[in-house]
């Protein structure tokens, strides 16, 4: 039975490949410009993977009439008080109702940027794209953490290591989900 429900669900997602989601992302911190655009750039390409284009506004502007889909607020607050596996709620929080159905989020560039002081293997931008990623899956597929890729809990110096090569992902009931539920949303 778990299986024909796996296969079901991946099959399903099949039929929504090819999506796009509009995402504002409000700079409230006063993050460099550039480090804004590399975080876009990565979170793209993590959901690029999926079939998963990435339409990003800048907050608050009127572009050809196109709504947001997602707000992610990007601020300086957070910070790394350990040294060791760091968790994803000092660096991000997806905002739910009780039925886990949410459309905004905050990233928190201070606790990045502390983390990537701890474990120099990944650039803060890039880490920041990751959270994005994160607390984006969090409103695509609702509350809860997952022992590995992009959806685990924290992240230490290993995790930030494959984040620099590329290659935490989404797994496969995760992709599944995000797919089926923005089709979902897009459809409503």
């Amino acid at each position: 039975m778990r299986h024909t429900l796996w296969i079901g669900t991946m099959f399903s997602a099949a039929a929504f490949a090819g999506q796009t989601m509009n995402v504002a992302v409000c700079n409230v911190g006063q993050i460099p410009a550039a480090k804004i655009a590399h975080a876009e750039a990565e979170a793209a390409y993590v959901y690029q993977s999926m079939g998963i284009e990435i339409h990003w506004m800048e907050c608050g502007s009127a572009d050809a009439g196109a709504r947001p889909d997602f707000i992610v607020r990007v601020q300086m607050g957070g910070k790394v008080t350990k040294a060791g596996p760091v968790s994803l709620e000092a660096m991000g929080r997806a905002f739910m109702d009780e039925k886990g159905y949410g459309f905004m989020a905050d990233a928190y560039f201070g606790a990045i940027r502390d983390l990537t002081v701890l474990f120099p293997v990944a650039g803060s931008d890039q880490l920041l794209g990751y959270v994005i990623s994160h607390e984006l899956g969090h409103l695509l597929i609702g509350a809860g953490h997952r022992p590995n890729g992009i959806m685990r809990a924290s992240l230490g110096k290993a995790e930030l290591e494959e984040l620099n090569r590329r290659h935490l992902k989404f797994n496969d009931w995760e992709q599944g989900m995000i797919l089926r539920n923005l089709g979902v949303r897009k459809a409503n």
